[in-house]
C-alpha cells in the first residue's frame, strides 16, 4: 500500500493511496444526508453545501465562499438546525482524502465516491489558520493541502461531532 506524507506546520498525515473506505469506514444515516466516520466518530454531510441529496447523489452546483463567509454559513446551518455543524479543522479534513480516488482528468476527486458522492474537484476550508488573513484549504482535486488569503473562494464541507 501507499502512503503519501503530508507536513503542514509541523503536522504529519498520512494518506492511504490504497483503502476502501466505504464499506468498511462509514456508514450512512437513514435518510442519506450524512455519514458517520467509524475511524473518528466525526458525522459528515455527504453533499458539498450549495448542493442537496437527491435519490442516491448530490446534485445542484457547489457554493464557493470566502472564509468568513464558509464560516458564517456553518454557525447559520448549526442554529438552523440544532446540530453542532461546524468547519473542519484541517486533520479532520485531510482526514477523509483517499488519493487513490483521485482522477482530475476523469473529474473524480480525492474523496470516496460512495460516502461523498459528486465532490468537485475544488479547495475547501477548513478552520485552520495560519497567521493574519490566511485559512488552510483541502484541494480535493488530489488530495493536498495549503493555505489560501481567507478573501479567496473556496468549497465547504460541514462537520459535527458524533454522538
Amino acid at each position: 500500500m501507499k502512503l503519501f506524507l503530508l507536513q503542514i506546520l509541523g503536522l504529519t498525515m498520512a494518506l492511504s493511496a490504497g483503502t476502501a473506505f466505504a464499506q468498511d469506514r462509514y456508514s450512512t444515516s437513514a435518510d442519506g444526508q450524512e455519514v458517520t466516520d467509524s475511524k473518528t466518530g466525526l458525522v459528515w454531510r455527504r453533499c458539498v453545501e450549495g448542493m442537496n441529496w437527491k435519490v442516491k447523489t448530490c446534485s445542484g452546483k457547489a457554493g464557493f465562499f470566502n472564509q468568513a463567509d464558509a464560516a458564517a454559513r456553518a454557525k447559520n446551518e448549526a442554529a438552523s438546525s440544532g446540530q453542532a455543524w461546524r468547519l473542519p479543522t484541517l486533520k479532520e479534513l485531510s482526514g477523509i482524502v483517499s488519493a487513490r480516488e483521485a482522477s482530475p482528468d476523469e473529474g473524480r476527486a480525492a474523496i470516496d465516491p460512495a460516502a461523498f458522492p459528486a465532490t468537485p474537484l475544488a479547495r475547501f476550508w477548513t478552520s485552520s489558520s495560519v497567521g493574519t488573513g490566511y485559512f488552510m484549504h483541502v484541494a480535493f482535486t488530489e488530495g493536498s493541502a495549503g493555505e489560501s488569503p481567507r478573501s479567496s473562494p473556496g468549497a465547504v464541507r460541514l462537520v459535527r461531532a458524533g454522538k
